[in-house]
Formats: C-alpha cells, sequence, structure tokens
C-alpha cells in the first residue's frame, strides 16, 4: 500500500483535510482537487491508483469523469462519496465502473477498510496475472432442481456425439454455460469452443466472420482470413441468437452442416471441416419460421438434440442456492466480507419476477455486494423497488431464513412451500403464483415429499 497515488476531489476543506490524513496514514501519496476542472487537470498528468470524489463537487460532470479515467487508465479505482446520496446516482456510478458510492459524513474507519478493500483487491489481480496460467475451471451449473437435473443428464448422454444441438430459452438462463457444459463433457474438450453472436455482427460482416475470405474477395480484405468453422476444427462451434441470423447465410449454414464443408467468400474451392454445432435462441422458432424469417430445414437440422432451459421463475428452488454462490464469487472478486443477506432481504428477492433470470439475479447480488456494509445483504442494498413496501414483502414472501450453509435447503425449500400453502389455504394454483413456479413443478415437490415421508 504505501507509495499508492491517491486524487481527492473535494471541496470542502475539512474533509480534505480528514481524507488526505486518513490515507497518508496507510502510506499513500495524496493529489487534491477542489473542483472539476483541476481534477481534468490532474488526471490528465497522472494516472491514479485509487481517486475519491464527491460526486456533487463543483464544475464536475461524474459520469463522464468516470469515462474519460477509465478510457485512460482502465485500473484506477474511483470511490464516490455524497452528503445528498441519490440512488439513481449510486447506480449509474457503478454502472460506469465505481467501485463504491459511500454516504457522508465518512467515518474514518469506514474510509480505511474501504481503500484497503481497494488496493488489497489490485494486489491479488497483479499477482494473478504475473503467476504461472492455471488449468481452466470447470464449467459448473448450480442446481438442485428435478428438471435442471434431467437437462443436465441428457446434456452429459450426448456430449461425445457430432450430433447437432439447439439450445432454447429466455434470455439471462444460461444457456451460453450449457454450451461449454456440453462441450467440455466431449470428446471435444481439448479442442477450441468458438462462439458468434449471430445478432452483434452486420450481414456482410457475419459471413465473413463465420466462413472466412480470400484476398480480394471484397474492398479491404488484404489478406485471406480463416472464419470461425476452420478455427474450430476439431472443437465446437457455438452459434449464439441463431434465429436473428439473415434468411440467405442461413443457407449456407445448413450447407456446411451437410457437407461438412465451408466456402470462403471469393473461394474457388470448398475446405473441409469437422466441428460440433451447438446453437441457441430466445425466441419461438416455430413462430418465426410461419414468419417466413428462418429456414425449416436448418431449424430440424439444428435440432437434433433440443434443450429448453426452464427460466429462474419456474425454479426458485435453486434460489438460496444460486444467492449463495453469487455472494461468495463477489466478495472474493470485489474483496468484500459480505456472509449472507437478510431474511428481508431475501424476502423481497423472492417476491421478484425475474424478467432477466440469474442473470438479472447476478447484476442484483454483484451490486448489493459492493453496497452492503454491515456484513450482511439488507433490503436497501438490493436497490429494488419492493424495498418502499418491505413490510409487504414480510408478510407475503416465504417464512423462512436464509442461510449461507447448504445442508438445510432442501428443508428450507419444504417449509417454504407449505408456509405459501397454508397461507393460499392449499390453493396449489395460488400458491405457485406466488412462489414463482408453474403448478406442475408445485405437484411435482409435493410427491417428492410423500415418497421421502413414506420412506
Amino acid at each position: 500500500m504505501p507509495g499508492q497515488q491517491i486524487l481527492i476531489i473535494e471541496e470542502s476543506p475539512r474533509e480534505r483535510m480528514a481524507f488526505s490524513e486518513i490515507l497518508e496514514s496507510l502510506g499513500c501519496e495524496v493529489e487534491i482537487a477542489l473542483d472539476g476542472t483541476e481534477a481534468q487537470s490532474a488526471i490528465a498528468r497522472n494516472d491514479f491508483e485509487m481517486i475519491l470524489a464527491d460526486f456533487n463537487t463543483p464544475h464536475f460532470s461524474p459520469i463522464r469523469f468516470i469515462q474519460q479515467v477509465k478510457s485512460k487508465s482502465p485500473s484506477t479505482e474511483l470511490l464516490f462519496v455524497s452528503a445528498r446520496p441519490q440512488v439513481e446516482d449510486a447506480v449509474a456510478a457503478m454502472k460506469e465502473g465505481a467501485v463504491d458510492f459511500m454516504v457522508k459524513p465518512l467515518a474514518p474507519e469506514q474510509l480505511k477498510l474501504c481503500a484497503t478493500r481497494i488496493f488489497s483487491r489490485k494486489k491479488n489481480v497483479t499477482q494473478a496475472r504475473k503467476s504461472p496460467a492455471r488449468k481452466k475451471k470447470p464449467v459448473a451449473i448450480i442446481t438442485r432442481d428435478p428438471g435442471m437435473g434431467r437437462l443436465l443428464n441428457l446434456a452429459e448422454r450426448v456430449a461425445d456425439s457430432s450430433a447437432s444441438v439447439l439450445i432454447q430459452g429466455e434470455s439471462g438462463t444460461g444457456k451460453e454455460l450449457f454450451a461449454r457444459y456440453i462441450h467440455e463433457k466431449s470428446n471435444r474438450k481439448n479442442m477450441p469452443f468458438v462462439a458468434v453472436n449471430c445478432a452483434a455482427l452486420p450481414e456482410a460482416l457475419l459471413e465473413s466472420e463465420l466462413f472466412g475470405h480470400e484476398k480480394g474477395a471484397f474492398t479491404g480484405a488484404l489478406a485471406r482470413k480463416l472464419g470461425k468453422f476452420e478455427l474450430a476444427n476439431n472443437g465446437t462451434v457455438f452459434l449464439d441468437e441463431i434465429t436473428e441470423m439473415q434468411f440467405h447465410l442461413q443457407a449456407k449454414l445448413l450447407r456446411v452442416l451437410q457437407e461438412k464443408t465451408v466456402d470462403r467468400v471469393g473461394g474457388m474451392e470448398p475446405v473441409s471441416v469437422d466441428v460440433r454445432v451447438v446453437a441457441t435462441t430466445n425466441r419461438d422458432v416455430k413462430e418465426s419460421i410461419s414468419k417466413g424469417e428462418f429456414r425449416e430445414d436448418l431449424y430440424y437440422r439444428l435440432n437434433t438434440i433440443p434443450l429448453t432451459v426452464p427460466p429462474l421463475r419456474d425454479r426458485l428452488e435453486d434460489l438460496p442456492l444460486l444467492c449463495k454462490f453469487f455472494i461468495e464469487k463477489y466478495s472474493i472478486l470485489d474483496a468484500r466480507d459480505v456472509k449472507g443477506m437478510t431474511r428481508d432481504a431475501f424476502g423481497v428477492l423472492c417476491r421478484q419476477p425475474f424478467a432477466g433470470n440469474i442473470r438479472e439475479l447476478e447484476n442484483i447480488i454483484h451490486r448489493a455486494v459492493l453496497l452492503a456494509d454491515k456484513g450482511m445483504i439488507e433490503p436497501r442494498d438490493l436497490l429494488l423497488e419492493e424495498d418502499e413496501s418491505l413490510g409487504d414483502a414480510r408478510e407475503k414472501s416465504p417464512g423462512f431464513p436464509y442461510s449461507l450453509e447448504p445442508s438445510p435447503l432442501k428443508e428450507m425449500e419444504e417449509k417454504m412451500i407449505f408456509h405459501t400453502l397454508d397461507k393460499t389455504e392449499g390453493n396449489r394454483t395460488h400458491a405457485a403464483k406466488i412462489l414463482g413456479i408453474s403448478v406442475r413443478t408445485l405437484r411435482n415437490k409435493l410427491n417428492e415429499y410423500k415418497k421421502t415421508s413414506a420412506a
């Protein structure tokens, strides 16, 4: 920590002095800026390890300032403070890359702890980059849901085949994770896994990206370029959002699947490839076919092995397990000492619709880990609208405490379900709606509990 370069942007003389003394006591070298103009001059002269700034500093645009700092020095950490904090300001700043947003007045120990965490994390990242490359950790799909278990079992059983796989499901359910899981379980696991986002590339570029091009094939083609299929030879090509692919490219893709060859743009001869194709979509493929937007023959070629990943609302029993995983992940990544979440916070989470599925949950937990300052995530740390009606959430959310211990999860799940059934006087349809799961899932769970008690 000694020698760390810190910039403090603060108008108040008293707070400038207090912040400086605290950081200098940690061995940091401190530079002061009184307003936005001086801050601009400072970052033009120097790259800082950390910047501590009052969000309401005169002549200062915090969001634009973050963007400027990050474009010049991506490793610089920005910590904001404010005597008049607004939730939207905190969210906007952290979305742009700020590490924290704290409320004035700032206790000396609070600033010390925050700075220590930041420098500790930066040190760990630096050491990890210098250390020899470690073996990549295997893909782990976290679930205790029986339906997800059957899906994983099917994925493992077909992994070694060369059959194409079509993974369907809503955005944020983890379709790419399933694709990587299949690759890692296959006999192609030591060969390339090449991903292509079909929705992110324009038509002309996507064709070249997928199939490659020869020198002089079009203006700007100064050299031969191998496409993703050639780069993935003997491995797996992952085609994300396949239904966004242009219609005429679908015909070329169909030929690749049928003939096991690719035709480079401007090429004279086909090139043989051996790849396994895994495609995903969040759209209704049959509806796209009926609208003339997707080829039916390509659908049947891709859909040799169909997998449909359920939304989070249909596997709500995985919520405690996923919360635990993300809390631990971001506590380590962001050097935070967060042990779990309170019952009230978990109750608020249980009532979220999770339109963005697991991706949305991960973002909520990441944000909450950054905002939690008492070792446990409180409802206010979630920054969700339901925080304002916490009393209602307490009354209607599943009535059990959230624990980080994995052993009682099944018991917690059972208590949650029977508690909700009690509240709805045995109405399964109403209970399933409150729990955010399907009636079928609820029925399967109840049958499972009957078998357990009978045994």
